[in-house]
């Protein structure tokens, strides 16, 4: 029987996560190491990189920029924030071209209802942040009928989730929230809903705990979020600032010396003492303002011909060396992952709209790769949100329903330049009708619109 079942929020403590056995390179110390860094790093704290670095160490006998100095450093550090730029922009040109979720039959009405009261495209946008960061995350699917009469869909990211395999598939998904001394497990697997108190060690201990439900709908109501492997814990997602730390701490180190440098290199103001001005009375100085006293005072040289007037001294600062190795360092952090225009970093001034696109093709490849992950997990999500909205109605079955998840283009021709290609290519006769206005209007229109087009097309062009 469904009933009432609902976790809580999970906190901001850290968790045990799953112990991934021998053939794993990361231990679960290690693991939850990486997932703490990875966090701080896309929040951009800097002292919570300088606090974090200094209590670690890489075992490889190198020194981290935020991990040198501590309290004493003599160097202001700062915080480029392109870890935090490059997963909200993935994440904004990923799902500004998100055309919703299609749900065949009656289920379309069924879902938008579902999905609004969920606000489900701002939690996809949370959701997908999370993974890309952390690394990977899972959906929980629950319902509280005195919150909603819909089913309610949450989001866990990896530091609050566990996997358990079979086979090579997913058959356990582990949600943990830490309460005192122990740690509440609710296990989402095949059939049922079940709960287990464990302490810091994994280990079942006895105490009260939800009941738990058996919901008997042949699925699991979690769904992973998992966009890469990763290649140091097998089982878990990869995440995207992963072989890119180090990039990141080099560039930050980079920035501060610079902004150092500047520091330095103020104009300083050498000023003899008898040009300094004075009160006619008594012979104080008399300084009018915090400008003024932005100055050395040096002895009069009272050598014959000596030069007893004000010098104004700046270093010279490199400038172009500091440029140079800042764009180099931001092109290895950002190499594979996001192209440097995507993120308005202008590196090729005056480059025509050809030579853009191309160097595009990163954020393509990694769009891509999103996209295909949200897919199918989006998918399965709708599937088990369906089902489960059915079961408590007694309804119809949510698997007659076909359920599909639609995107735009990303940095398309505009519409002009599609015409004149497709209308080539109809010309010629190497493209159909219904090849051509798929082309043009792809997603934007429903079939129904394509078909009342194709024939139009053919009445004037027989």
């Amino acid at each position: 029987m469904i009933g009432n079942w609902f976790g809580g929020n999970i906190g901001a403590r850290r968790v045990r996560p799953l112990s991934m056995g021998a053939n794993v390179a990361l231990s679960d110390a290690d693991f939850e190491r990486e997932v703490v860094r990875n966090q701080i790093w896309y929040r951009g704290n800097a002292a919570e990189l300088a606090s974090f670095y200094g209590l670690t160490d890489d075992m490889a006998g190198n020194t981290s920029f935020w991990a040198q100095g501590g309290r004493n450093a003599k160097i202001r550090k700062i915080h480029s924030g392109l870890p935090a730029l490059i997963v909200d922009t993935l994440c904004d040109i990923t799902l500004g071209d998100f055309l919703g979720v299609r749900v065949s039959g009656c289920g379309q009405k069924v879902w938008d209802e579902i999905a609004c009261a969920n606000g489900f495209e701002r939690m996809l946008a949370t959701a997908l942040k999370k993974a890309l960061a952390i690394g990977d995350g899972a959906f929980k699917i629950s319902f509280d009928a005195e919150v909603s009469p819909y089913p309610i869909i949450e989001f866990f990211g990896g530091d609050a989730v566990r996997f358990n395999y079979q086979r090579g598939q997913v058959c356990e998904v582990v949600f943990v929230k830490p309460h005192d001394s122990v740690v509440l497990e609710e296990v989402y697997c095949k059939d049922a809903v079940r709960y287990r108190l464990a302490n810091d060690r994994g280990e079942e201990v006895l105490g009260a705990k939800p009941a738990d439900v058996e919901h008997g709908l042949s699925l699991n109501l979690a769904v992973p979020l998992i966009f890469d492997d990763n290649p140091k814990a097998e089982g878990r997602g990869k995440s995207i600032f992963d072989s890119k730390i180090g990039a990141f701490d080099a560039l930050d180190e980079i920035i501060s010396q610079w902004v150092d440098a500047l520091r330095d290199g103020r104009v300083q103001k050498y000023v003899p003492v008898g040009l300094l001005p004075r009160n006619p009375h008594n012979g104080a100085l008399q300084i009018m303002g915090s400008f003024e006293t932005r100055f050395v005072q040096t002895e009069m040289d009272l050598a014959e011909g000596a030069d007893n007037s004000i010098k104004v001294v700046q270093p010279a600062i490199d400038t172009h060396a500091y440029e140079a190795s800042y764009s180099n360092f931001l092109m290895l952090a950002l190499q594979g992952i996001i192209a440097p225009a995507t993120l308005g970093i202008d590196i090729k001034r005056g480059e025509n709209a050809t030579a853009q696109r191309e160097r595009e093709k990163a954020t393509l490849y990694t769009r891509s790769k999103i996209i295909d992950g949200l897919r199918g997990s989006v998918v399965q999500l709708v599937k088990a949100v369906m089902a489960l909205h059915y079961a408590l109605q007694g309804g119809a079955d949510a698997a007659e329903h076909e359920v599909q998840v639609e995107f735009g283009e990303y940095a398309a021709p505009t519409f002009d330049a599609q015409i004149d290609t497709v209308g080539r290519a109809v010309g010629y006769g190497i493209m159909s009708h219904e090849t051509a206005v798929q082309e043009l209007y792809g997603d934007t229109w429903t079939d129904a619109q394509k078909k009342e087009e194709v024939e139009r097309l053919r009445r004037n062009y027989a």
